[in-house]
């Protein structure tokens, strides 16, 4: 297994994505920033509507970015994203009370996602933009060349390029504190928090994949993570590299009175949480329940780096809360046991989530500056 060492650690953590860069920058010196993201709202799940008199920064690096690396097992990916519509609700639950503030430990991520304040105000746009992506690389055909999953990808890859232009210009201390904003090492840790984690926080709440599952799901992200950028030599290969690589990681974290935006983002995201919850489920004790998931699925200790600590309203929320997840799962495998009615209700519960909340589907943006990133999902 590979050896995640400092020196390793360090070259990603000072590594960007140079295609994207060199892309978005080309685009701010010729102001083609408006006509990119234009171009983003017209189209969403393939490359068929880009027009041909797009900017040629934008063309090129579409032609570039627009096939599958060599070698990837496309029938392997799609049984991934069946794995995660089989699992939606569960997977939601997890990405966003384990992996979302998995990342906000980290002042290096979570002052980046703090610069713009919309996080706190609208926290339910980042999760919607989470969703939208799920659902982009699980669809029929993602992963055909021009397909969604590497569309999505290239959408990410010049959002992740604006956030570190602007990033620069606006936090003139990253650099010397953090390294690149937006680096090879925060994107392939992103990546590790939505597949390892949501395969172990799962298995914190009692529900359990079988290994093949759990392995496919995990190569769904890995070949993504290559699309969105990440280089594929510094990608974790599997689900044991990949925790590997997080515990590497945690030493990117700081407790929780050194790391005030990474506690704001994360009581966001259960005020969030909390406010989805009916008030009859309120009512019977179950209000802290996010509080509770995300207290299982992180454990103690990395709840408290986020400000989230245990405390004796959570006794009788507990015994009712973290029985839920398995009994939900057995009731959605009792009523609805083919992958097809799986596959077509998790559809409707991602759309409704989405569209519900923006009126259409979600189209990723190119920031340009401050007030862009305010926009951003």
């Amino acid at each position: 297994m590979r050896e995640w060492t400092a020196e390793l650690l360090d070259e990603m953590r000072h590594t960007g994505d140079p295609l994207a860069d060199a892309t978005l920058q080309r685009a701010v010196w010729g102001h083609d920033v408006p006509k990119i993201n234009a171009i983003f709202r017209s189209f969403a799940a393939d490359d068929a509507g880009i027009p041909p008199d797009a900017p040629p920064e934008f063309l090129e690096f579409v032609q570039a970015t627009r096939r599958l690396p060599a070698g990837v097992d496309v029938a392997r990916a799609a049984r991934g994203g069946q794995v995660m519509l089989e699992h939606a609700t569960l997977c939601a639950l997890a990405l966003l009370l384990k992996s979302l503030p998995s990342g906000y430990a980290a002042p290096r991520l979570s002052s980046v996602l703090h610069m713009s304040g919309n996080l706190e105000k609208r926290p339910y746009r980042r999760a919607l933009g989470v969703l939208q992506m799920l659902v982009n690389i699980s669809q029929p055909g993602a992963f055909a060349d021009g397909g969604g999953a590497i569309v999505t990808g290239q959408k990410l890859r010049l959002l992740h390029a604006g956030v570190r232009h602007v990033v620069r210009g606006r936090l003139p201390d990253f650099a010397p504190r953090f390294g690149t904003p937006i680096s090879q090492l925060d994107m392939a840790f992103t990546i590790m928090t939505f597949s390892v984690m949501v395969v172990d926080g799962l298995a914190a709440l009692g529900v359990r994949w079988s290994e093949a599952e759990a392995a496919d799901y995990f190569y769904l992200w890995q070949v993504y993570g290559v699309l969105q950028g990440i280089r594929p030599e510094w990608m974790p290969a599997t689900l044991e590299e990949g925790r590997a690589f997080c515990e590497a990681y945690a030493r990117e974290f700081s407790p929780a009175e050194a790391n005030p935006d990474g506690v704001a983002l994360t009581r966001a995201d259960l005020d969030m949480m909390t406010g989805l919850i009916p008030w009859p489920m309120r009512l019977l004790g179950l209000g802290p329940a996010p509080t509770v998931y995300l207290l299982r699925m992180l454990g103690e200790e990395a709840a408290a780096r986020v400000g989230v600590r245990r405390t004796a309203r959570h006794v009788w929320c507990e015994w009712l809360a973290l029985r839920l997840p398995v009994a939900w799962q057995r009731l959605w495998q009792n009523l609805t046991p083919e992958k097809e009615a799986h596959d077509r209700i998790s559809r409707l519960f991602f759309r409704t989530l989405i569209v519900g909340a923006w009126g259409e589907e979600v189209r990723f943006s190119v920031p340009e500056d401050l007030e862009d990133m305010r926009k951003l999902a």
